[in-house]
Parts: structure tokens; sequence; C-alpha cells
């Protein structure tokens, strides 16, 4: 039996994930691949995350600040591990596949743009 190719198992969670999900992906990717020296700091990512889910939340339908913050709150429990496993995957995949290109001068935009093909068409 052969193990499943692990692109298309992070492509395959990619389309599966909702448009908020998918927004939150791309955000921390920017910012992972701006910052590529403070990924593996956990606080670090955390925020980011934190942050990004945020910015990503519709909060038209609350009636107060208190409803915000629990609403957040909530999203990130229930989804910060399905979400950062996706992202530190499409991160390293990324570096793996650009790696041999390197030298051509890759820019972050190169990597942002080869990234986001692993959310398909």
């Amino acid at each position: 039996m052969t193990d499943p190719d692990p692109r298309a198992a992070l492509r395959a969670t990619l389309a599966g994930f909702d448009q908020r999900q998918k927004k939150i992906v791309g955000g921390i990717l920017a910012v992972m691949i701006e910052n590529p020296d403070a990924v593996r700091n956990r606080e670090w990512i955390s925020e980011q995350f934190a942050q990004i889910a945020l910015l990503s939340a519709d909060f038209e339908h609350l009636e107060d600040v208190t409803q915000g913050v629990a609403e957040v709150q909530a999203y990130v429990q229930a989804n910060a591990e399905a979400i950062l496993s996706a992202c530190f995957q499409l991160f390293q995949f990324t570096a793996e596949d650009l790696a041999p290109r390197v030298a051509d001068g890759l820019t972050k935009q190169d990597a942002l743009v080869h990234a986001l093909g692993y959310f398909g068409a």
C-alpha cells in the first residue's frame, strides 16, 4: 500500500475549508512568508492567528463587544489546530517546491503565488 500524497491531502483539506478559513490561511501564510524567522515562535504565530481571525470576522450582527470577543475566542478554539496545521504544511511544501529555484531570484510574492496554487482553481 502506498502512502497518500501529502500535497494532495493538503489540497483536499484546503478545498474543504469555508471562505473564512481560506482567508485566514491566506493571511497567515502571507505573514509567514514575510517573517520566515518568526514562524517557529508559537506565541507569535498564535498572535497572528488571533489577529487575522479577528479581522476576518463578521461583527455586524452583534449587539456588543463582549459577544464579539466570545465569538472570536470560540472560533479560535474550534479552528486553530486545523488552520495552523494547513498553514505550516503549505509553508513547508512551498519552501520545498521552490528550493530548486532560489538562485533564480524568487520574491516573497512568487512564493505566495505558488502557495496559493494549492487552493486549486
